[in-house]
C-alpha cells in the first residue's frame, strides 16, 4: 500500500497532539483488557501525548478473556477500567451490567463511524455502551493470476459476478476444477453468507428460506464434486495455500513439501472480513500482490473490537477520554490507518480520505474504496441474538449430508431440534421445507 510520505505523518501527529484533550488524565492510571496487541500501540501513542504512563494494557488469551470479564465484574471489581468485547460477546456483557453507559458519545459515534458498528455497540434498549475503532467489512478475496487464466480477467467487477450468488459459486467452482483449481479450501466459506436475504430467526420463527436451502445445497455439491481442496480454515495447508500449491485433500494434517508425482491443487478465494485480507498477505509469500478484493453473494462483517468503560471503574472520566483518543480522533484513525499496515477503520471520513489508496498487496486495487463501499451495504436489521447457533446447526446439518451420513431432510429436521433444544422460545414454522 502506498504510504504517507513522512513530514505528512509528523504533521498528523503533530496535529493530533495539538487538537488532543487529556481531561482527567493526571494524576491517575487506568488499566485496560483485551484480547489483541493493537491496544498497545494506542496506549503507547497516548501515554506519549499525556507525557504520563496513564494506561496499561493487559491482554488475555481469547480461550479465557469471556470467563474472565464475567468472573471478574460481577463482584463489582474496580482493578479494571476499559475492557474490550466482540460483537458475539457484548450482549452478555451489556445484561449483566458491566458497560457504562456512553450515551454523551451517542451523537458523535452516529454521525462519524460506520453505521453498522454503531448499532453492534447499543444494548437492546438502545443505550451506547462500546464503541470501536475498526471495522471489519466482509469480501471474497481471490487469485488474480489464477482469474486471468481461467476467466481471462482479474476485473473485481466481473470475479464479483462469478460469486454473487450460490448458484454462481458452482458454476464458477465447475470451470476452475477443469484448471485444476479448486474454489474454496472447504465449504465452510459459505457460511459468511448465511445472512443473506433473511434473519435467522422472524417474530419467533426460525427462517430457512430459500437462500439458506441454495446455500445447503451448493455446499454438498461443492463437496461431493471436490470442487473444493478439503483444507480447513485455520489448518496449516490452508495456510500454505495462500503462497502456492498444496496436495489435494491435505486435511489438518501437518503439510510436507509437495511431490510432484501426487495431485496438487491451488485455492483460488478465500471469504473472509477484512482482516482476513492480512492473514492472506501475511502468508502470501511470492504470490503477495497476486490477490483482489471482490463481492460475494452479500455484505457481511464479522469480529472486531470493542471498547467498554467498567460501570464500577472510579476512573470513568480518564478511561471515556483513552476511549474517544482511541474511536473518535481523526488523526488516531489516519495513524492506526498507517501503523497497522492495512487494518479497516471505523471513522467514515478516513477511510473516505484514504479511499484512492493503491494496496500494492492487491494488484494496487484501491482496497480502502471497495470496503467502504460494502460497509454502506451492511444491513444490520439481519443481525439477531440467535445466529451463532444457528449458524452452527445449520452447518452440522450441511456436514452431515456433505459426509453421507443424513439425508437433508433429516438433516433439516436435526437443525429445527437443536435450535428449539437451546431456544424454547423459538417454533419452526408451519411452512419449513421438511417432510
Amino acid at each position: 500500500m502506498k504510504r504517507i510520505g513522512s513530514l505528512l505523518l509528523v504533521l498528523v501527529l503533530a496535529m493530533s497532539m495539538m487538537s488532543f484533550t487529556t481531561a482527567g488524565a493526571e494524576g491517575e492510571k487506568i488499566v485496560v483488557w483485551t484480547l489483541a496487541n493493537d491496544l498497545k500501540q494506542f496506549a503507547e501513542q497516548y501515554n506519549t501525548q499525556v507525557g504520563a504512563e496513564v494506561v496499561e494494557i493487559v491482554v488475555f488469551d481469547s480461550a479465557d478473556y469471556q470467563t474472565k470479564v464475567m468472573q471478574t465484574l460481577r463482584t463489582g471489581s474496580t482493578d479494571v477500567d476499559i475492557f474490550v468485547g466482540e460483537p458475539q460477546m457484548l450482549p452478555n456483557f451489556f445484561e449483566a451490567g458491566f458497560a457504562a453507559d456512553l450515551s454523551e458519545l451517542d451523537a458523535e459515534v452516529s454521525e462519524r463511524l460506520v453505521g453498522y458498528t454503531y448499532e453492534v455497540g447499543k444494548d437492546t434498549e438502545g443505550t451506547l455502551r462500546a464503541v470501536s475503532y475498526q471495522a471489519t467489512p466482509g469480501s471474497v478475496i481471490y487469485r488474480r493470476d489464477l482469474a486471468i487464466e481461467a476467466f481471462g480477467t482479474d476485473d473485481p467487477a466481473v470475479i464479483g459476478e462469478k460469486f454473487a450468488s450460490f448458484g454462481a459459486i458452482v458454476e464458477t467452482a465447475a470451470a476452475l476444477k477443469e484448471k485444476d483449481y479448486s474454489i474454496f479450501g472447504d465449504t465452510g466459506a459459505l457460511r459468511w453468507f448465511s445472512t443473506s436475504s433473511s434473519p435467522w430467526v422472524k417474530d419467533g420463527a426460525i427462517i430457512v428460506d430459500q437462500d439458506r436451502l441454495d446455500y445447503f445445497d451448493a455446499a454438498v455439491e461443492l463437496y461431493q464434486k471436490e470442487y473444493v481442496a478439503f483444507a480447513p480454515e485455520w489448518s496449516a495447508a490452508w495456510y500454505a495455500s495462500m503462497a502456492g500449491p498444496l496436495p489435494v485433500n491435505a486435511g489438518w494434517s501437518a503439510l510436507e513439501e509437495i511431490d510432484a508425482s501426487n495431485p496438487s491443487t491451488e485455492i483460488f478465494a478465500y471469504v473472509m472480513p477484512s482482516w482476513g485480507a492480512l492473514i492472506v498477505r501475511d502468508n502470501a509469500n511470492e504470490n503477495k500482490g497476486k490477490f483482489g478484493v471482490c463481492s460475494g453473494v452479500c455484505s457481511f462483517f464479522g469480529g472486531g473490537t470493542f471498547l467498554a468503560v467498567n460501570e464500577f471503574s472510579e476512573k470513568k472520566e480518564t478511561a471515556i477520554d483513552f476511549l474517544k483518543f482511541c474511536t473518535l480522533n481523526d488523526d488516531t484513525a489516519q495513524w492506526w490507518l498507517e501503523a497497522s499496515n492495512g487494518d479497516v477503520v471505523a471513522n467514515k471520513a478516513v477511510l473516505k480520505a484514504n479511499e484512492a489508496y493503491q494496496n500494492e498487496s492487491f494488484g494496487n486495487q484501491n482496497t480502502y474504496g471497495f470496503y467502504l463501499d460494502e460497509l454502506e451495504a451492511i444491513d444490520y436489521s439481519m443481525v439477531t441474538g440467535y445466529d451463532d447457533v444457528c449458524k452452527d446447526a445449520f452447518g452440522a446439518a450441511v456436514v452431515s449430508v456433505q459426509e453421507g451420513r443424513q439425508s437433508k431432510n433429516d438433516a433439516l429436521k436435526e437443525f429445527y431440534t437443536v435450535v428449539t433444544a437451546q431456544y424454547p422460545e423459538l417454533s419452526m414454522p408451519a411452512d419449513a421445507p421438511i417432510e
